[in-house]
């Protein structure tokens, strides 16, 4: 009898191997920006995503450049295996850390691991490798981010900051019209972050791709095992952001966008605090993807499996419902 196939034994683990941008970050503000935008990433989003959100932290620490940060890398990326001993991609970027300081042994040891890992057809080990491939494809997800985006993002938020306080010393009329201004520059955000999530250029086509393969190869696979049902929801809201992202003529993404962040707020807990944000933003991807609908868009939707729920299909009706 033919031996099962390992499931997912096809992946590259590790981001150093991905190649991405953050490692080739140049200029102090660049980094600089790019760390902001870790720093946010590992507080305000799922805790899902911080391992991930960690390594890229290293890949800034470049070590083809950065020599000196390799000694407290390495270090680092140990203290997170004993924590979670078969995360694929820290096991593969350290073992390629490893191998940039010279240290071969130790690398083969971590190379025999993940080879074993790969070969698996145990259930948790096929946890991991869908793990891994999500992981990898939230950091392609991360990358769509430029560094003038992040910028742009920072600059608003200063300005915000420095139009709260030049308010909080004012009187009269000037006091209205700062309070005008802090209004406009908080829409202004507001739109600059719906335009970043949503941008159709077709320069960026190639980049965005690989992101919503890998979510939906680790997802499916998640969901083929045990495997916690809300991070499975937070995960295709991942997914989702990807789709939103994709550059889409036939509006087939488009409405697989919807479908996916309407499954999040449907099978996401109510009652849970912590997944209220995700739904929240869910709602207000939906309403503004359906705003700013063509006709040929809004028949696709309509003719989407969503529509059975009485309560898409009040959205449908009244989207802008979705941004109270």
């Amino acid at each position: 009898m033919e031996k099962a196939k390992p499931v997912l034994n096809d992946i590259c683990p590790g981001l150093f191997r991905m190649k991405l941008n953050l490692m080739h970050t140049s200029g102090q503000v660049q980094i600089e920006n790019r760390k902001i935008a870790l720093n946010t990433a590992s507080e305000r989003e799922h805790e899902i995503v911080r391992e991930v959100v960690d390594l890229m932290r290293t890949l800034l620490d470049n070590p083809l450049q950065k020599h000196r940060y390799i000694p407290q890398n390495i270090k680092k990326l140990e203290r997170n295996i004993k924590n979670n001993p078969k995360n694929l991609n820290t096991l593969a970027d350290l073992a390629d850390l490893y191998r940039t300081n010279n240290l071969k042994e130790k690398a083969k040891i971590i190379d025999d691991k993940i080879g074993k890992i790969l070969d698996s057809s145990d259930p948790d080990d096929i946890k991991e490798k869908a793990i891994c491939t999500v992981e990898q494809g939230y950091a392609v997800l991360f990358e769509e981010f430029t560094e003038n985006e992040i910028e742009a993002q920072q600059k608003l938020i200063d300005s915000s900051e420095l139009i709260k306080a030049e308010q909080n010393i004012s009187v009269g009329e000037r006091k209205d019209l700062l309070s005008r201004a802090s209004k406009y520059t908080v829409n202004a955000r507001r739109l600059l972050c719906l335009a970043i999530n949503c941008k159709r250029d077709d320069s960026i086509t190639d980049e965005k791709k690989p992101s919503m393969e890998l979510f939906q190869k680790g997802i499916q696979c998640l969901r083929d095992i045990s495997y916690s049902m809300e991070n499975i929801y937070i995960w295709t809201y991942y997914y989702a952001m990807a789709c939103n992202r994709m550059h889409d003529i036939t509006n087939v993404i488009g409405v697989r966008a919807v479908e996916l962040f309407w499954s999040v707020i449907v099978n996401l807990p109510k009652d849970n605090e912590s997944f209220s944000i995700y739904r929240a933003r869910a709602y207000a991807y939906i309403g503004h993807k359906i705003v700013s609908w063509t006709e040929a868009f809004y028949e696709d939707l309509t003719n989407s499996s969503s529509t059975g729920d009485v309560k898409f299909q009040d959205l449908l009706k009244e989207p802008l419902s979705a941004f109270e």
